[in-house]
């Protein structure tokens, strides 16, 4: 093999790498912002089942939803992976959607609070649960892959 043939072959590796950091890294920055956005949610949906919904935590969950709706379907291509599918959350969005929905969809499946605490099955706190676990093992991931191009 030619040197120069080696050289352009260790460029092009190289380059790949660099391709490859980015992208996680960009990910990592997508994922660090939808974690924020969920934990948002969670703190109003949380508030909402113990004090009911209040006009205070109606217009957090308005604004959070649509956050949370905008970011999900970048993240879930790889969230799904890593979550645990059980039938109440299709059951939930069948109720609430009409289609069936996983259980991050379920989160925001309501237009309003007073929807989401009257269709809730008593499965919240499970379906959060499940969904902070599909966080926190593809974090991990994300960790590995951006260890790996170190």
């Amino acid at each position: 093999m030619s040197r120069s043939l080696i050289t352009r072959k260790a460029r092009a590796d190289q380059a790949a790498v660099e391709s490859a950091r980015l992208s996680v890294n960009r990910r990592r920055i997508e994922f660090d912002e939808f974690i924020e956005t969920y934990e948002d949610l969670v703190e109003v949906l949380c508030s909402a089942a113990q004090l009911g919904p209040s006009a205070k935590l109606e217009n957090a969950y308005g604004s959070v939803r649509p956050k949370f709706q905008a970011q999900y379907p970048g993240q879930r291509p790889f969230l799904i992976s890593f979550l645990e599918f059980v039938p109440n959350d299709e059951l939930a969005g069948l109720k609430l959607s009409g289609r069936p929905l996983d259980a991050f969809e379920a989160l925001v499946a309501a237009n309003d609070l007073q929807e989401f605490i009257e269709s809730d099955d008593g499965t919240m706190i499970s379906r959060i649960t499940r969904t902070r676990e599909a966080l926190s093992l593809y974090s991990e991931h994300l960790r590995l892959l951006a260890a790996q191009l170190l």
